[in-house]
């Protein structure tokens, strides 16, 4: 060191030593303390998604949020969709797929339209909308949520 005290290295662990931790765990307790993070993290989840359901300005929100993403997603879609149609278009043999195609992208605009309409009215809504509404939780329980959006479904 700087000062004149010389290095010593200090072993992390002797083989006979318990870890600072104790014991480890048996894999009973580990699947035990995974679950539980779980179930906290669906309650997590299932608090925040009955909120948003809740609330009209938090729905209408979520609603626009999707819109845009679909949106988005659309734009990418129809970018890769025209660009693979203009390498097969008028291949010998590919007229089945290039109809097929052609076919996809036109129900993809179609569906990009009725989208950015519908981006608008949500942004509307959220950005100038006058009427807010808050449902209690005794009106949409959280339990009520767990059941229709995350359990699984009935076999």
């Amino acid at each position: 060191m700087m000062d004149g005290t010389p290095l010593v290295p200090t072993p992390a662990s002797t083989g006979g030593e318990m870890s600072s931790r104790g014991k480890k765990l048996a894999r009973a307790e580990k699947e035990a303390r995974k679950h539980r993070r779980e179930a906290q993290e669906l309650d997590k989840i299932v608090k925040n998604t009955a909120a948003t359901i809740r609330s009209s300005f938090e729905t209408g929100r979520d609603s626009a949020a999707e819109c845009h993403d679909r949106r988005d997603d659309l734009y990418a879609d129809l970018d890769y969709r025209r660009f693979t149609y203009e390498i097969w278009r008028g291949r010998p043999g590919a007229e089945v797929l290039v109809a097929a195609m052609a076919d996809l992208i036109a129900e993809n605009e179609r569906h990009l339209v009725a989208i950015e309409q519908l981006c608008r009215r949500f942004d509307d809504l959220t950005e100038n909308g006058t009427w807010h509404e808050t449902l209690s939780p005794e009106v949409v329980p959280d339990e009520l949520v767990r059941r229709r959006l995350f359990s699984d479904p009935p076999a």
